[in-house]
């Protein structure tokens, strides 16, 4: 079901699409299956994030490898934890690939930005619900790397491995470009993006205040 296309990676029959997409979906909403995604505030929210950054990726498609989904899923998964992090990397893929293009390409992307939120659950950027810039900054520049990579091995078994080096040396400019544009996000949205989601918290913080609060009081 794979035709050889180049650089570009296979071309994936309609068949092996649609289990692909079958296969993110799924995971995007096992990951959503949680007692706070009851809540329709908490949908809603959460919806309202995933068109957000998806229409704001399809606009920014023109800038050469300028990715603002990078750091969304970094914050984000910093903020809401791996599970909806992920839920939101695979979803944001899809729904903008929709518009931009779809192929093998998504399920590389989706692994990759999915990466970049678990990545964002452990950093401790955010402390305190204050979101620590510099601390961002880093991790926005290794992300745009890894991220990066991980959508490269798409190509492999079109290219030998010496094509593949190559393929990966060539993007190097296009890696920078995705670092440089990652800072810039992060300094220019960063902070407001984590204050506009910080209301979005989870069930289970809340129940754990509440069974604080009680022990404290006993």
């Amino acid at each position: 079901m794979f035709q050889s296309y180049g650089i570009h990676g296979p071309v994936l029959g309609p068949v092996t699409g649609l289990v692909i997409d079958v296969i993110l979906l799924s995971l995007a909403f096992w990951m959503l299956a949680s007692p706070d995604m009851k809540k329709a505030s908490n949908v809603l929210t959460f919806v309202t994030l995933i068109t957000s950054v998806s229409l704001l990726r399809v606009v920014m498609t023109p800038l050469p490898n300028i990715q603002p989904v990078t750091v969304a899923a970094l914050i984000i998964g910093a903020q809401l934890g791996a599970r909806r992090g992920v839920a939101f990397a695979v979803l944001v893929t899809m729904i903008s690939n929709f518009i931009i293009g779809d192929g093998i390409w998504t399920l590389y992307q989706a692994i990759g930005w999915s990466v970049v939120a678990i990545i964002g659950s452990s950093s401790k950027i955010i402390i305190d619900g204050q979101l620590q810039l510099n601390r961002t900054f880093g991790y926005a520049v290794i992300c745009a790397f890894l991220f990066d990579i991980i959508v490269s091995l798409s190509v492999l078994g079109t290219v030998s491995l010496s094509g593949f080096m190559m393929y990966l040396l060539n993007g190097i400019p296009y890696d920078i470009l995705h670092a440089v544009g990652n800072v810039t996000i992060a300094a220019w949205f960063g902070r407001w993006f984590s204050e506009a989601i910080t209301k979005f918290q989870s069930m289970e913080e809340i129940e754990q205040k509440v069974v604080d609060g009680y022990v404290t009081r006993t």
